[in-house]
């Protein structure tokens, strides 16, 4: 049968001279890689208002490269048109770790609070209670968002929004609440044709409050200098005894791309506004912006919507019956779908699987001493913790790789590799398939959470070392990466640090 039928597909891709066409390969490959459908998690763990987002997943399919994390704080996360994704937010009804408030969160086409601009592909749900690994073994309630992701993204026209910024004042400071919180906090962004409300309470009586071009290095008392009042009603306004001021702003469209919020009498008393155009951002490769939104307007994660990927590296191409076609696969998705190549493997671990009682019974078997004379567990036992093999070992230069695949992004790594044994860490070299452009690629190695070393790769190349380093670790240590930098025109892609170590 199978015979017969790669005779059959044989035929199907050579043309009349009998010359495989690459134009006919598609009658018998489809190449398309199977939308990703992801299951994720995210909490809360810090006090106050603006803590991070930790988020927790597990690997999908190979092409989407996701390694498992678990409480991570991601500087983005990307998704894939098409794609199917669950989340459950364990924060919105609940306090975990030092979490001090509840946090909901909203997937938003632009960076701000409120319920303008909602992705419209979502739906809430806030009536499931589960358990997630990572995160909790014990079932919370939590906030679920189901959507998926459309193979077409139309972007919509954004509405416009008010809002509303609640002030006091303390000894040099504004301290807000609300939408931003803490002690002259920068704001933003504020979008151009929106409506701000800067309510100020009683305690900014003798504090004035304005906006201004002036970065604060031309204030001087009472003078107001670089007053901007373009779009401002009430500008300088201030409470008093039992009664609130409000500064309204409606962001005209040649707004600045940075103004400054300043006290009339008090220098100190300052902040900045960054201000942006109402649209969707996206990369130079059309990528698309999103991002997962609290209610304050720090508190945030940006989403990369990015293209469905193509074969990839370690990718194999299996038979599929429903399609008639070969399709790509990776072997996890193999061994899913597979369940006897699954209960081979497993027979075969299990009938030569060893641990050290039974090495220990082996060596000492009559057939072994039959065989070698005066080999026995002690004998062996001796040469294993003798000087010359720790010697020999310790002279081994060995290595392991930590990976991160696709367009790099900065993140705070949580996978992590555990020292085998006490080691000395000889050198580091990053490389990338993708060179970074315009500035370096940067990385940050840990060791059990601290700073150890900081590869980079300069603009334009793929690779960069470290060498001659003598950073020692003990078994059960454990070293990070994290990215702090990839580039500022071009982001550096599919990563791999080798560390060498004896």
């Amino acid at each position: 049968m199978a015979i017969s039928r790669n005779r059959r597909l044989a035929s199907l891709v050579r043309d009349s001279a009998g010359t495989v066409s690459a134009d006919r390969l598609t009658t018998v490959i489809d190449n398309t890689i199977e939308p990703e459908t992801l299951n994720f998690a995210t909490d809360v763990r810090g006090a106050g208002q603006n803590a991070h987002w930790l988020w927790s997943w597990n690997p999908t399919t190979l092409p989407y490269g996701r390694a498992p994390i678990s409480l991570s704080n991601e500087g983005e996360i990307p998704l894939y048109k098409a794609g199917t994704y669950q989340l459950d937010n364990f924060a919105a009804y609940n306090t975990n770790g030092n979490s001090t408030q509840t946090h909901s969160i909203k997937l938003k086409w632009i960076e701000e609070p409120g319920d303008a601009n909602l992705v419209d592909w979502v739906t809430y749900d806030s009536s499931n209670t589960v358990a997630f690994e990572g995160v909790t073994s014990t079932p919370q309630k939590t906030q679920r968002l189901t959507w998926q992701v459309p193979t077409t993204i139309t972007l919509p026209t954004l509405n416009t929004s008010t809002q509303t910024y609640n002030i006091g004042a303390e000894t040099g400071a504004y301290t807000f609440s609300g939408i931003a919180s803490g002690s002259n906090p920068t704001l933003g962004p504020l979008y151009r044709g929106n409506t701000y409300n800067f309510v100020l309470d009683s305690t900014t009586s003798g504090h004035p409050f304005y906006l201004t071009t002036d970065s604060n290095g031309e204030w001087s008392q009472g003078t107001y200098g670089g007053e901007y009042t373009s779009g401002v009603t009430n500008s300088r306004g201030a409470g008093s005894s039992g009664t609130d001021a409000t500064v309204t702003f409606v962001v005209p469209s040649n707004a600045p791309d940075t103004l400054n919020y300043q006290c009339g009498n008090h220098q100190a008393m300052n902040g900045t506004l960054t201000i942006k155009d109402l649209e969707v951002d996206s990369s130079g490769d059309g990528e698309i912006f999103m991002f997962f939104q609290h209610s304050q307007e720090q508190h945030k994660t940006q989403v990369r919507i990015k293209e469905s990927p193509k074969i990839v590296p370690q990718m194999c191409l299996t038979w599929n019956g429903t399609k008639g076609k070969y399709v790509p696969q990776d072997l996890r998705n193999y061994m899913d779908l597979t369940p006897s190549f699954v209960t081979r493997v497993r027979e075969e671990i299990g009938d030569r699987s060893v641990d050290s009682a039974a090495t220990l019974n082996l060596i000492d078997s009559d057939y072994v001493s039959a065989r070698v004379s005066g080999v026995d567990s002690g004998s062996v036992s001796a040469i294993v913790d003798s000087d010359y093999v720790s010697a020999r070992v310790g002279s081994t230069e060995q290595h392991t790789t930590l990976t991160q695949n696709g367009t790099l992004y900065v993140l705070n790594g949580s996978a992590r590799w555990y020292a085998p044994r006490a080691v000395t860490i000889q050198s580091m070299t990053a490389y990338v398939q993708t060179a970074p452009l315009g500035s370096s690629l940067s990385l940050r190695v840990n060791k059990n959470g601290s700073s150890i070393q900081t590869p980079t790769i300069t603009t334009g190349n793929t690779s960069g070392s470290l060498t001659g380093l003598s950073d020692t670790m003990n078994a059960g240590d454990y070293l990070t990466v994290d990215i702090t930098a990839i580039g500022s025109s071009t982001a550096g892609a599919n990563l791999n640090l080798v560390i060498v170590y004896k």
